[in-house]
């Protein structure tokens, strides 16, 4: 697998542009994760590029924890201070091991990232955050109703997640990775979302039960 950075790092990033880094190595491919991770963090756009099909998933993880970067849960979220932010994924996980074992080594504040694998039916009330990856698509409904309630931070990647009751949608445009936002949602939640995270969000409404019958 290639990652050329100056397709992530393009436009007004133009001294990327000859730089290119070939993922050949466990190591190499962290490290490509992490430089992903941190340009999310340090530029307010909402659009990257997937040009390339493998740079999807990379990207859609990058994106879940730096989601946790700006979302703030209840302080009884967590057993203690020092306790792990679980990231759970519902079903088949389309995420990289190596990636996965990255984001074991990072913290969210003083929380450590744990990354679980979970079937739809298992108890999800323990998850920080809920991944619900498209082939999972046929309950996404009920996952999101089954977490009412919870301070459990949804995300999807299935047209019309956040409309229906998601929280934040990933969505791919002209080969380009959006994300959709449900404050309401988020507020049913108990998660206060930044205004940076929502700057660089399309906002979206959330349709009542008689819509969407």
């Amino acid at each position: 697998m290639n990652i050329r950075l100056q397709e992530l790092y393009g436009g007004r990033f133009g001294r990327w542009r000859h730089f290119a880094a070939r993922v050949n190595s466990p190591r190499i491919r962290r490290a490509s994760f992490f430089l992903v991770a941190c340009w999310f963090l340090l530029n307010p756009i909402n659009a990257v590029s997937v040009n390339e099909e493998s740079l999807e998933y990379p990207l859609k993880l990058a994106f879940l924890y730096n989601f946790t970067k700006f979302v703030e849960w209840p302080s009884n979220s967590f057993r203690d201070p020092g306790s792990s932010l679980a990231i759970c994924v519902i079903g088949n996980d389309p995420f990289s091991p190596d990636q996965e074992a990255d984001l074991r080594t990072r913290t969210v504040g003083s929380h450590p990232v744990e990354i679980k694998t979970l079937r739809s039916n298992d108890a999800l009330g323990v998850c920080h955050m809920v991944f619900i990856p498209v082939t999972e698509k046929s309950q996404a409904a009920r996952i999101v109703s089954g977490l009412k309630g919870s301070s459990t931070l949804t995300v999807g990647e299935i047209e019309g997640f956040a409309v229906q009751g998601g929280i934040i949608n990933l969505t791919v445009e002209e080969n380009k990775l959006h994300f959709e936002v449900n404050p309401l949602a988020a507020e049913r939640a108990g998660l206060k979302i930044s205004s940076k995270l929502l700057s660089m969000a399309k906002i979206v409404k959330e349709q009542d039960d008689r819509t969407r019958n």
